[in-house]
């Protein structure tokens, strides 16, 4: 089966992050922790902060990568310009990856990030994470920075966008997918030419108001034929609380 995975896979990334059809939305509006990651001054891909230390994005994100090129700003709505020299980058302190991280088998496509500098602001907010399952008559709201399927033109800013898109039962994931799917994932999508695409990777998933999947994957961009694929929050849970204390506040 063909794919087109989604977010930073090259040494030197071109992609752009974009969610197809969504609309501009202000980071606010989501609760404020959407959070902007970039390797070097491309936007590569798109977190969700926990604490003022600590984000979650999709493990694939920094496959083959210096992580000592990475680092990330939060609340803003607008791509930030990156390649400006006299601001001060919140580089990462420490990413971890889950040990079970196997991408194409859609496991544990997860990891927690502490950055070196506290992210506090008006603007800025802390997702909670999510505390109860999700079922098919549920419809979540999926974040990212993009263009809408556009190309952008060089220089043009990126600006958060997101979409409204339903949960896909578990089965039927499977038989769009045409394989089995291990439960650690949720399926969303297959709607109204409205999905993820290059670079969304690591985006929240939230429904009422929580964090509940991880972007982790797509089949093409703007088709409805198969759903998006997510990594479930609820079901990484224990991971992510335990890893954020190892890791420390400090």
């Amino acid at each position: 089966m063909s794919s087109s995975g989604i977010g930073a896979e090259e040494s030197d990334p071109k992609i752009q992050p974009r969610i197809y059809n969504g609309k501009s939305t202000a980071n606010g509006i989501i609760g404020g922790f959407g959070v902007q990651i970039f390797y070097k001054t491309k936007l590569v891909c798109t977190g969700t902060l926990l604490t003022t230390r600590h984000l979650i994005t999709a493990a694939h994100c920094f496959e083959n990568m210096d992580q000592s090129e990475f680092h990330v700003v939060a609340g803003m709505t607008a791509e930030f310009n990156a390649s400006s020299q006299s601001i001060r980058k919140n580089g990462m302190v420490e990413v971890r990856l889950h040990p079970a991280f196997k991408k194409k088998k859609f496991i544990a496509d997860i990891a927690v990030v502490k950055t070196r500098f506290p992210l506090k602001g008006r603007s800025i907010g802390y997702a909670k994470l999510c505390q109860y399952p999700l079922y098919n008559v549920d419809t979540v709201t999926v974040a990212g920075w993009g263009t809408d399927g556009k190309s952008t033109e060089p220089g043009e800013r990126n600006y958060l966008r997101t979409m409204r898109i339903p949960i896909v039962e578990h089965k039927d994931c499977e038989k769009k997918l045409e394989r089995k799917m291990p439960p650690n994932v949720l399926c969303a999508g297959a709607y109204n030419h409205r999905t993820l695409c290059s670079g969304d990777s690591g985006g929240p998933l939230i429904w009422r108001g929580e964090v509940c999947g991880i972007s982790t994957w797509t089949w093409k961009c703007g088709d409805n034929q198969k759903p998006d694929v997510f990594m479930s929050v609820r079901y990484y849970a224990k991971f992510i609380k335990s890893t954020i204390k190892e890791m420390g506040y400090n």
